[in-house]
């Protein structure tokens, strides 16, 4: 598609597309970008490279493509909810395992991770510049992973596939390419 022709090249669409949203973590329209190449990067690799890399099939304990991606779901823990919302984009009122809202302030801000709206937590702050935050819930028997921005969300997601691509990708290049961007300056 356009110069987007390799699963290497899908995953610098995800890189691109995280490093927009953090420019504006408020943006529901740049979360679910994010969220759709974060989900459908599966399908790139698999197409690309992994459908014949037995190798890899070995190491991975997978023998098909649903059981490569039953093996995401378990390696990443926070997939599930990426492919909830990429899922959610092409169908309409369907119900995710999560709730979403904006909020200005995260409630487990200052380190109150386990408070509740008005449990503890301190007031909310504007933070942003005033543009607030988009955040998941995961209901009241989640513990400490009751709330979870999008922002924190993918960038798990992104980290998991740039560690998936730095272990198991068959070019060398492509492996030796692979860093973290965000901490070199």
């Amino acid at each position: 598609m356009f110069d987007i022709s390799t699963s290497r090249d899908f995953l610098w669409k995800l890189e691109a597309d995280f490093d927009d949203f953090m420019t504006e973590p408020h943006s529901a329209r740049l979360a679910l970008n994010c969220a759709l190449t974060a989900y459908h990067l599966h399908e790139w690799v698999w197409g690309d490279w992994l459908k014949a890399d037995y190798t890899t099939w070995k190491a991975l304990r997978i023998r098909d493509k649903d059981s490569f991606l039953a093996w995401i779901d378990i390696a990443c823990p926070w997939f599930s909810t990426i492919q909830e919302l990429a899922n959610g984009t092409k169908h309409f009122g369907s119900a995710p395992s999560f709730t979403t809202e904006f909020v200005v302030s995260p409630p487990y801000t200052f380190g109150e991770s386990a408070a509740e709206w008005d449990e503890g937590a301190p007031k909310p702050y504007v933070a942003d510049g005033g543009k607030g935050h988009l955040l998941l819930g995961y209901g009241p028997g989640t513990g400490e992973h009751r709330w979870k921005t999008a922002a924190s969300l993918i960038d798990a997601v992104v980290r998991f596939w740039r560690e998936f691509f730095f272990r198991y990708h068959p070019n060398p290049e492509v492996r030796a390419e692979v860093r973290d961007y965000r901490l070199i300056a």
